[in-house]
């Protein structure tokens, strides 16, 4: 019995080491598939904040630190306020949304105290 605890352990350990060395989740994948009909926005949260997100004057759910979120959006151009919770960064822009496409913020810390650095792309 003791060379098959040995032998399962093994492979647990084995196969945890190999997840921390290739990772769990491949960060770059938004794999969100809009309704019919509509595009989304893919806010993913890279800095070390929770980022409170407003669309249109309206806000909606948060993005918690290190985490992303899809919201469904009808095409068209919305403008975007993020603001850090606790902090003074912001970034405040115009952006289009595609029927069937994501569009995806990637945002940063950034350079500056009070402005996030956001990259913009369609995926």
């Amino acid at each position: 019995m003791t060379k098959r605890f040995d032998s399962r352990c093994l492979a647990f350990l084995l196969a945890l080491a190999l997840g921390l060395v290739t990772g769990c989740e491949d960060d770059d994948d938004f794999d969100h598939h809009p309704p019919a009909g509509q595009g989304a926005m893919i806010v993913n949260n890279d800095t070390f904040h929770d980022v409170s997100v407003f669309i249109d004057s309206r806000r909606v759910e948060e993005v918690r630190d290190d985490r992303k979120r899809a919201y469904n959006l009808d095409p068209g151009v919305y403008r975007v306020v993020l603001e850090e919770q606790g902090g003074g960064r912001s970034f405040r822009g115009d952006i289009d949304i595609l029927e069937g496409r994501n569009t995806v913020l990637d945002v940063l810390p950034g350079g500056s105290s009070t402005r996030y650095a956001v990259e913009v792309f369609f995926d």
